[in-house]
């Protein structure tokens, strides 16, 4: 089964005129298990969030189009609140618990108000 994540990586070795087994050898793994990623067969590594963006030196938004589809191409999201505030752990855990229920409409007023905030936050920085 083909992903977006999987496709977008044949993109950028095509793109760079990278070979599999080249990029295989950038991200110190197996051209067999690279395949398999761009197949849809195995899970991108978490590590490679990072790992990517630093290896072929992507702009800030190269980074924020790379992490958006591979997100998008998880079925399980983990998220670490540990270190955040308590109202953001309600909020985390409160959405997290409703997120099945949540409407297309909803959800899409929900994504363009919080990416307002962050740009906004941002601004202020």
């Amino acid at each position: 089964m083909r992903t977006k994540i999987g496709d977008y990586l044949r993109g950028l070795r095509t793109s760079k005129d990278i070979s599999l087994r080249t990029m295989a050898n950038d991200l110190g793994i197996s051209p067999a298990f690279l395949s398999a990623v761009e197949n849809g067969k195995k899970k991108m590594p978490d590590s490679w969030f990072s790992l990517i963006p630093d290896t072929y030196h992507f702009d800030e938004s190269a980074v924020e189009e790379f992490r958006d589809i591979a997100y998008e191409s998880l079925e399980v999201v983990e998220l670490n609140i540990a270190n955040v505030s308590e109202s953001n752990k309600k909020l985390a855990i409160r959405f997290a618990r409703r997120f099945e229920e949540i409407d297309e409409k909803t959800s899409e007023e929900l994504l363009k108000l919080f990416e307002e905030k962050l740009r906004g936050k941002h601004k202020d920085e």
